[in-house]
């Protein structure tokens, strides 16, 4: 018989801990620890290094997309399934950009939610179907970007700075800061640093 997925909890609701675990561990995933905030999350990621982890959006400590860099770092390797209430589409587009590899409602079933754990935890990713069609919207939305926020991003991928990005386009530091506002809004994104990830990506998938 195959090992048991090792399996993390985070969600600040003990009894939705509670129910996840006991949906899960007849499931072949063991629950060998959890957490109800961000710092919390990372202490435990990082001292059993679990194959899975699931993540509440909306900590009280804060959104799960500031926290997911900071788990994946503390435990390379681990794979972030998103357990949520929210659908907006942004919220999944961000989580997945941040390093998320699934997103998940919690009004999904339990097929599902077993479903979305063993998808994740084998390398895949899953974004729960009836998503599907509000996130390839939001996809194609990028493709849909103003000239003037693809230049940005492109500037950005390529690691210059305010400055050099408004000298380059010939506007005010201002401008680009309010168009890089704009981006992170448009794109789901929480702070400067994901913006630029995000950048790199895209384009090393563009060159891809």
């Amino acid at each position: 018989m195959d090992d048991p997925v090792r399996l993390v909890l985070v969600d600040d609701h003990p009894t939705v801990r509670a129910g996840t675990r006991a949906f899960l561990e007849p499931e072949g995933f063991a629950v060998v620890g959890e957490a109800a905030c961000e710092r919390e999350a990372v202490d435990v990621a990082a001292e059993l290094r679990p194959e899975l982890l699931m993540l509440d959006m909306k900590l009280e400590s804060g959104s799960a997309l500031r926290a997911i860099p900071r788990l994946l770092l503390a435990a390379p390797g681990m794979r972030i399934l998103v357990h949520s209430m929210y659908e907006d589409p942004a919220l999944v587009r961000g989580a997945l950009t941040a390093g998320a590899s699934g997103y998940l409602l919690k009004n999904s079933s339990v097929a599902e939610l077993v479903l979305a754990a063993r998808t994740v935890a084998s390398g895949r990713r899953y974004v729960q179907p009836s998503l599907g069609a509000c996130l390839a919207q939001t996809l194609r939305g990028e493709g849909e970007l103003p000239p003037r926020e693809r230049q940005v991003l492109e500037l950005l991928a390529d690691g210059f700075t305010n400055r050099e990005v408004a000298a380059r386009l010939t506007v005010s530091v201002r401008t680009v800061e309010s168009v890089r506002a704009a981006l992170r809004t448009r794109l789901g994104l929480v702070t400067r640093a994901d913006l630029v990830a995000y950048a790199r990506r895209r384009r090393d998938a563009a060159h891809a």
